[in-house]
C-alpha cells in the first residue's frame, strides 16, 4: 500500500510539474524596467544635398519575438531567411518622418505597411523621391516616398531578392532597377534523404590558409540552395511598367556607368 501511494504521488508531481510548465508564457517586468528597456533610440538621419530635407529613421532598441523567430539558413557564409529571399540578421527600421529643415516642421509619412521592417534607404538622383526595401514574411517589397507629399508607394511587381549585394539602384527619378527573385520559396530544393554520394575533399599536401567564413558550401545540396536563393533577375521599373534586363544570374553587384548609358555586373559562376 506504501508502494502504491509513492507512486501515486509522483505522478501527481508529474502532473503538477506539467501543468505548470505548460502555463509558463511571457512575462512583463515592471514598468520602470520595460520603459528602460524599450526606449527607442535615437533616429538615424540623413539630409539632401541641399539641406531642405531630413529623413528620421526609427527603429526598436531590439529585434522582436517574431523577428527572432523567423526560420534561418546558414550556407555560404550567409544567413538567410528561406521564407522570402533576405538576410535573416538584419537592424530594421520601423518608422519614418520627413523634417523640412528651414521651417523645422515634421510630416508623417503615409501609405506605410502597418508592420514596417524597413532597410535598404536611398534618395533619388534628384532627391525628391526615397527608395526603401520592406521585408515581410513571405517576400520583400520596394517602396518610394515622394519627399513632396510625404507618401509612401508599393512598386514592384515581383519579389525582391536581398540575398547578396545591393538589391536596387536609381536610374532617374522615375525609374529603378532591382534584383527579383525567380519563383517562390516553396519549390527550393529539399534536403534528400539519402545522398547520391560521398562528400569528398582532398588533401594535396600543401599548407591551407585557415578559414574566414563559417558555413561554406561542402555538399551537393549547399550548391543547389545557394544557388536556388542567390539567382536573381534584374527588373527596370519605370512609372511601374517593368521589363526584364539581361538573363537570371547569381549576381553579387551591379551598378551603372556615370552617363546611365551601361551597366557593370559583377556574377557568381560555377567552376
Amino acid at each position: 500500500m506504501r508502494k502504491l501511494n509513492v507512486i501515486f504521488a509522483c505522478l501527481l508531481f508529474s502532473i503538477t510539474t506539467a501543468v505548470a510548465q505548460d502555463a509558463v508564457s511571457y512575462q512583463t517586468p515592471p514598468k520602470v524596467i520595460a520603459d528602460l528597456l524599450l526606449a527607442k533610440p535615437t533616429p538615424n538621419i540623413s539630409l539632401n544635398s541641399k539641406a531642405e530635407w531630413m529623413l528620421l529613421s526609427e527603429r526598436n532598441s531590439y529585434p522582436t519575438v517574431e523577428e527572432l523567430g523567423q526560420p534561418e539558413f546558414k550556407v555560404a557564409g550567409l544567413r538567410l531567411n528561406p521564407n522570402n529571399f533576405s538576410l535573416s540578421r538584419q537592424n530594421f527600421l520601423n518608422n519614418f518622418i520627413l523634417k523640412r529643415i528651414k521651417e523645422g516642421k515634421e510630416y508623417k509619412v503615409s501609405g506605410l505597411p502597418a508592420n514596417l521592417l524597413a532597410g535598404n534607404v536611398s534618395w533619388s538622383p534628384s532627391e525628391t523621391k526615397i527608395a526603401f526595401t520592406n521585408t515581410t514574411n513571405t517576400q520583400v517589397d520596394l517602396y518610394v516616398i515622394d519627399v513632396a507629399t510625404q507618401k509612401a508607394t508599393k512598386i514592384n511587381k515581383h519579389g525582391v531578392n536581398t540575398v547578396l549585394g545591393n538589391a536596387y539602384l536609381w536610374v532617374d527619378d522615375q525609374t529603378i532597377v532591382y534584383k527579383s527573385t525567380l519563383q517562390a520559396a516553396t519549390n527550393a530544393p529539399k534536403r534528400p534523404i539519402t545522398p547520391k554520394g560521398p562528400t569528398v575533399q582532398q588533401s594535396l599536401g600543401k599548407t591551407a590558409p585557415s578559414p574566414t567564413f563559417q558555413d561554406l558550401i561542402k555538399s551537393p545540396y549547399d550548391e543547389q540552395i545557394f544557388e536556388f536563393y542567390a539567382t536573381a533577375q534584374l527588373i527596370q521599373n519605370k512609372n511601374g511598367v517593368e521589363t526584364m534586363v539581361g538573363k537570371p544570374a547569381i549576381l553579387s553587384s551591379f551598378s551603372l556607368s556615370p552617363d546611365k548609358k551601361y551597366m557593370m555586373q559583377r556574377q557568381i559562376q560555377k567552376p
